[in-house]
């Protein structure tokens, strides 16, 4: 098995494992919430926390080599995430995610935002910006993301916006510059 192979088989295979222990949490954690209190009249074992998965994004256009350090053959890789947030307020929030990079590289990004729902009507909706630092982007992909330095550390902003189907779960829509789309799914403890 070559050595590509190989790597991509193992990210792919990490990417599982985390979304697979991720679900056993969340499941074991509403499970536990719900033995504990069956009419849902408590609170939750974490209350205001959010757990989020990214199975799949969709860049707009394919990765093309912008620069003479960069690889000949560069592609896109499968892109997942995994990320918890901590509500602190009615707006504001607090996380972390780990993911694999664009060009399959471990990354992780620590943020600040705030979260909003722009129409009273509507209260399902939301929008979201967060802000903070990012790494993972190293050399030779550096520049694939501005503000961002050779070891692979720089700091970001990310839209999105998104809906919650009940008082769980929702998905929401991460615009990545003007490079892709991020659909992820989110499980909110209540």
């Amino acid at each position: 098995m070559s050595g590509s192979i190989r790597h991509t088989l193992q990210l792919r295979l990490g990417a599982a494992g985390l979304s697979a222990g991720l679900l056993c949490a969340l499941s074991g954690a509403a499970w536990a919430a719900s033995v504990d209190d069956p009419d849902g009249s408590d609170s939750a074992v974490l209350p205001g926390w959010s757990f989020g998965y990214s199975p799949y994004t969709h860049h707009y256009s394919n990765a093309k080599k912008e620069r003479d350090f960069e690889p000949d053959d560069e592609r896109h890789k499968y892109v997942w995430l995994i990320n918890a947030e901590k509500k602190l307020d009615e707006h504001q929030l607090l996380g972390f995610a780990y993911f694999s990079n664009s060009f399959g590289q471990p990354s992780q990004y620590g943020y600040y935002g705030w979260q909003f729902q722009p129409l009273s009507g509507t209260p399902q909706l939301f929008v979201k910006l967060t802000g903070g630092v990012i790494h993972g982007y190293k050399y030779p992909f550096h520049r694939k993301i501005p503000l961002n330095n050779k070891n692979g550390w720089g700091i970001t902003a990310i839209p999105a916006v998104g809906w919650n189907y009940n008082q769980h779960w929702g998905g929401q829509l991460n615009v990545l510059g003007k490079s892709a789309l991020m659909f992820q799914l989110n499980y909110t403890m209540r």
